[in-house]
């Protein structure tokens, strides 16, 4: 759970940003992370001058030993998920298809509680441009066009 929160932080702390008309930045990145392949990506919607809308996806990709595990481990995932929905002000989806499991949140700037502001550094005096976005995240680890 401690990844899924970064990945909040990451994506909450471009809730600060703003930027020009209506235009969205993507990032992914891929690792191999406790026997499986892991895909992250980040999509960023920036309308008028702010970010808009961020939505955290996060795929993994088990060996085919662990079939009979995907149900019980998004099982386990959907128990906490309210949580994060009612404490963090995000929506969350997970999904399973095959040995691979599925987990996105999405966060609307202007239903973002103030919480949560707190909690990930969300900072309106920031540089919100597209491309200051754009550089933490490819500092991070992650390919953005």
């Amino acid at each position: 759970m401690k990844k899924v929160l970064l990945a909040l932080g990451l994506f909450a702390g471009v809730l600060a940003l703003t930027g020009c008309g209506t235009e969205t930045l993507s990032c992914t990145m891929t690792s191999k992370e406790s026997g499986a392949n892991m895909t992250q990506e980040i999509n960023v919607t920036f309308d008028g001058n702010k970010a808009k809308t961020v939505e955290a996806i996060r795929a993994m990709e088990y060996p085919e030993g662990y079939a009979d595990y995907m149900d019980t481990l998004k099982d386990s995932l959907d128990e906490q998920m309210p949580e994060y929905e009612e404490k963090y002000g995000v929506e969350t989806d997970i999904t399973v298809d095959g040995t691979t499991i599925k987990f996105a949140m999405k966060s609307d700037a202007d239903k973002l509680n103030d919480k949560s502001k707190v909690l990930f550094g969300y900072d309106p005096e920031a540089d919100g441009s597209k491309e200051a976005a754009q550089k933490n995240f490819e500092a991070a680890g992650y390919t953005c066009k």
